[in-house]
């Protein structure tokens, strides 16, 4: 056997061991594409450059002034109403629609749970925009919690499973706290859903207070932001520093661009 033919056999080997396993579990793109587990379409998806998208969620809105009547400051006239200030800075990949969101149900739902190990490394630009003000070091990254029988249904916590595969990837140290949220979302007004309370229990959460740890809080899908205000709210209770929140998609995003100053944390 020649050296040139060595790498060819292997390669052919290669090839028939792909093709036997896909007759048992066939390779598909969550976006229907045959023969790859993540087209290049895709993995465009999770390259994006993370957007800030806090302004779209409700439940994270604070009410900083309000006004009875138009008021002059300096050369800035403020109409009537009221400004309000987010709670804490979340960076997404994107919109929850189209292929991300197939993306992201294959993953939580599908039984894909490799793609767990693709969308890791995308959050990691998110996790260091929002650390840049954190002295150069890594911060904690804090799953959601989900309901038990969530994770009976999946099999798995997948984003107690992200955050492992982030610490894996360089992006920060895994904190997984016991945490409970203490209602669900289903059949809750806007207002409950708004002030959904989150419990921590155990040492490590009391630990990482006393360090005023500083941590970024990790989910897959940000909708009005109740459970990343709950989140904020136990945390920063407990004594920890949220630098913001990162998610894999949001269900709206801004449709007027950011400014380049803008603050991440």
């Amino acid at each position: 056997m020649t050296d040139t033919g060595a790498p060819t056999l292997w390669r052919m080997l290669r090839e028939a061991a792909v093709q036997t396993c896909a007759l048992v579990a066939p390779r598909q793109c969550p976006c229907g594409r045959e023969d790859t587990r993540l087209c290049p379409h895709c993995t465009a998806l999770l390259e994006s450059e993370p957007c800030r998208v806090e302004s779209c969620c409700d439940a994270l809105q604070e009410l900083s002034a309000a006004r009875v009547r138009d008021e002059v400051h300096g050369d800035l006239m403020l109409p009537a109403g009221v400004d309000h200030t987010p709670l804490l800075p979340v960076l997404a990949l994107g919109e929850y629609g189209g292929d991300l969101q197939r993306l992201i149900l294959a993953w939580k739902n599908g039984g894909m749970l490799h793609l767990g190990a693709r969308i890791a490394p995308a959050l990691s630009p998110a996790v260091a925009r929002l650390a840049g003000d954190a002295d150069g070091a890594l911060p904690f990254l804090v799953p959601v919690p989900s309901q038990r029988s969530a994770r009976l249904r999946r099999g798995e916590d997948h984003t107690a499973e992200l955050v492992r595969a982030m610490e894996r990837s360089g992006a920060g140290r895994a904190l997984l706290l016991r945490a409970q949220p203490t209602t669900a979302q289903e059949g809750q007004g806007a207002r409950q859903r708004r002030n959904r309370q989150i419990l921590l229990r155990g040492r490590a959460a009391r630990q990482a207070g006393l360090r005023a740890a500083p941590v970024v809080i990790v989910d897959d899908v940000v909708t009005t932001g109740s459970t990343l205000r709950g989140m904020h709210q136990a945390l920063t209770a407990a004594g920890m520093q949220v630098l913001g929140a990162v998610v894999v998609a949001s269900a709206r995003v801004p449709t007027e661009p950011r400014t380049a100053g803008e603050r991440t944390g």
